[in-house]
């Protein structure tokens, strides 16, 4: 069987609904969590970005904390390698 490497993006197969995936380890168990829905065509433009890393920092989880720098979470890795925040 093949081995899931943790906390490393790659490409979501062509039948999701993801453009990228990533294995995290959350509760002693592996997840999957997918991120950049294919259907948004994304504006990669200065100031788009700059827009978007404004508006995507102030997401909370259910507890209330910031997901911006919790690697659990879609909003983090879509910063991290889809905006290169």
């Amino acid at each position: 069987m093949k081995t899931k490497t943790l906390y490393k993006p790659f490409k979501a197969p062509t039948s999701s609904k993801y453009k990228m995936k990533v294995y995290v380890k959350k509760n002693g168990k592996k997840r999957l969590i997918g991120f950049g829905l294919k259907g948004y065509r994304h504006n990669y433009s200065k100031k788009a970005r700059e827009s978007y890393l404004k508006r995507s920092g102030g997401i909370r989880d259910k507890s209330g904390k910031l997901t911006k720098n919790n690697k659990n979470s879609a909003n983090y890795w879509a910063r991290k390698v889809l905006w290169n925040a």
